[in-house]
């Protein structure tokens, strides 16, 4: 407590250092309304000033990722308010406006690349950690839109979206190389290249190579006669390959992506064999997207776009047998959509979206002797059709209104409505009024596991969830360098999809539970101060309210902190992250609240021989944990790293 108390004077007093020490970069004289007018273009499926989305959308773009040290989505993502982050040593879970249930998978988040869906079938991931499909290093900015996002994208969207905009090759035009050193014998080299040729191609490609072997970890579950020492040796190693390719010409724009990650799992998933080396989870991916544009006739434009979408999940379990796990999925989908701006005042979508799910396959079984727990293969589709208008009602007054109908084989036709009104009464205020509906529709994990009556079952039962939210937000902007925001929301899960163990049989299941409602307020600053520093912080207050007590995972509070400037005596800039989180239940007790901070001092500019950056992760070395899942029994709770670094190298060729 005491360390954490200096590091935070520390941290006060080098925001007030004096302009004298400081030297301007890039952020210096910068106004606040020109960053408001920044373009968004996940909320409404095309590009928007964020003063204008139906949404309190948050854009975070490639400079602060690389300036705050992100190393994946889910870092970069917490900064925004009212989002935290979880981990189990296996992935990375998004915790939105105090909702997280571990090892959920972030089902009920929707991601986006380039606006194209990429959470699988099978589980519904949005993967935000080292598992996402995406290397941090491509993405040019991240859009994160929380709120129901149905009625434009469909099911998943209930607590937000998050669309990763990759770099073009004009933003690029020449390569560049970027090597990472970090603890735990971590290593990881990325190349990225792009330009744009006289005829009008533009491309960009890229690829990442990443390894750790991760470092020995205690749990004092399995530190017991007969059992173990309570050490898994060298088993949170990780590594992973991913590769992208994006191009444009004229009217046609398309993009490639894959992945492949391996990370072994320390905490003995499902009762495994405690240190037993073999215990490891795999997901390959591959995305194709392809989209063109025309015009139709004046004030009359579409868009066609197709995808294919690949995953493949492989884990094995060692209990003494070998037990391999299992999931295949191809999909395809088809849209397409209108865009009229000959109303006057007003900007009508409309469209039509098809998925066609071609295979869907879960196995488990042991290897030697063979012996088969589940195997499962179906099909599945699933179709809509989506109308929303942008309708300037009057000088200051905007409205938006969104209309989804969902269609698919697994659950009855749902009607997703959204409706924004924003008011515009002077030029540094915005006001906006929020409501809507969204879904999910239970996946083929929850619907269909079982493994034969060893661990787990499935429910095809399973009805899906509904949200309905109401949300009210205040921007103002009283001078050129000072931004202030506020927010309240409320939200109503209906027959939210919980994993809980059957006192039939003892069997984890996929249930419906009862309603769940919540609340909250949420504000948030940013500013500029002299020699071109800037501060920004939120905090943020939920409440959830469910029959059975307190939300697993849900803290009341959260905190954030983050600055940035230039150190004119290091010829660096500095970024300093601080993060607050409350206490949280967890599925047997309870965590504590905790502070972290993270550092990255980064050469201002680039050098003949490139630029370094020095990351310093958990500065203060907390001892804080996360809630886990019940996958994870008799683990309840898991300790986080403590103090990490990251040494990063990178090159403009």
């Amino acid at each position: 407590m005491q360390f954490r108390l200096i590091l935070s004077v520390g941290l006060i007093v080098t925001c007030g250092m004096p302009a004298a020490v400081l030297a301007a970069d890039d952020v210096s004289g910068m106004k606040l309304e020109d960053l408001l007018g920044v373009e968004v273009q996940g909320a409404s499926r095309y590009a928007q000033p964020l003063s204008e989305a139906p949404s309190t959308a948050t854009v975070i773009p490639a400079e602060d990722i690389r300036r705050f040290g992100f190393r994946d989505i889910g870092e970069a993502l917490q900064s925004a308010r009212g989002v935290y982050t979880s981990h189990d040593r296996g992935y990375a879970y998004l915790g939105v406006r105090g909702f997280s249930r571990p090892g959920d998978y972030n089902s009920r988040i929707l991601l986006l690349v380039d606006g194209a869906r990429s959470n699988d079938p099978i589980y519904d991931q949005a993967m935000v950690g080292n598992e996402a499909p995406l290397d941090i290093d491509w993405i040019k900015r991240l859009e994160f839109v929380p709120g129901p996002s149905s009625a434009s994208y469909g099911g998943n969207a209930l607590f937000g979206i998050v669309n990763a905009v990759l770099w073009t090759g004009a933003d690029l035009n020449g390569s560049r190389v970027s090597l990472d050193a970090s603890d735990g014998s971590g290593r990881r080299a990325s190349l990225l290249s792009g330009g744009r040729s006289a005829a009008g191609l533009d491309w960009v490609a890229g690829v990442s190579a990443y390894r750790r072997d991760g470092n020995d970890l205690y749990f004092s579950e399995y530190d017991a006669p007969g059992v173990g020492d309570g050490i898994a040796h060298k088993l949170d190693g990780e590594r992973y390959l991913k590769a992208m390719f994006k191009g444009s010409w004229e009217n046609w724009r398309g993009s490639a992506t894959f992945s492949r990650r391996r990370k072994d799992v320390p905490t003995a998933y499902y009762g495994t064999v405690f240190d037993a080396p073999g215990n490891f989870v795999q997901e390959t991916e591959y995305h194709v997207d392809l989209a063109r544009t025309s015009t139709l006739a004046e004030a009359l434009d579409q868009q066609l776009r197709v995808h294919f979408g690949r995953y493949a999940f492989d884990g094995e379990f060692p209990y003494p047998a070998t037990n391999r796990d299992e999931a295949r999925a191809d999909w395809w989908s088809g849209e397409w959509q209108l865009t009229w701006t000959g109303w006057r005042n007003h900007r009508l979508l409309a469209g039509i979206e098809a998925r066609s799910y071609v295979r869907l396959e879960q196995r488990n079984f042991d290897l030697d002797p063979r012996f088969d727990y589940l195997d499962d293969r179906h099909r599945g589709r699933t179709a809509a059709i989506f109308v929303q208008d942008e309708w300037r009602i009057a000088p200051g007054w905007l409205a938006n209104f969104g209309l989804r109908i969902d269609s698919q084989n697994t659950a009855p036709t749902i009607a997703s409505p959204r409706a924004a009104l924003i008011w515009h009464p002077r030029d540094d205020i915005t006001v906006k009024l929020m409501g809507g509906r969204a879904f999910r529709a239970p996946n083929d994990y929850e619907r269909h596991y079982g493994d034969s009556g060893f661990s787990q079952k499935g429910n095809p039962d399973l009805k899906p969830e509904r949200i309905r939210t109401r949300e009210l937000a205040l921007d103002y902007t009283p001078t050129p360098t000072l931004r202030l925001g506020l927010g309240h929301y409320q939200y109503t899960l209906r027959d939210l999809i919980d994993q809980e163990t059957d006192p039939a049989d003892g069997l984890l299941v996929f249930r419906n539970r009862d309603l769940l409602s919540a609340r909250g307020w949420e504000t948030d600053f940013e500013a500029l101060l002299d020699g071109g520093w800037r501060v920004r912080g939120s905090l943020a207050w939920q409440s959830i309210t469910q029959p059975g007590g307190e939300a697993v995972n849900s803290p009341r509070r959260l905190g954030k902190l983050l600055v940035d400037g230039p150190v004119a005596a290091l010829g660096a800039t500095l970024g300093i992250n601080l993060q607050a989180v409350g206490p949280r239940r967890s599925l047997l007790g309870s965590v504590a609240g905790h502070v972290t901070g993270n550092l990255v001092l980064r050469q201002a500019q680039q050098r003949r021989y490139g630029q370094w950056s020095l990351g310093i992760y958990n500065l203060g070395d907390t001892r804080y944990r996360d809630p886990l899942g019940p996958e994870n029994a008799p683990i309840d709770t898991l300790e986080r790293d403590g103090r990490q670094w990251r040494l990063r190298w990178e090159l403009d060729i």
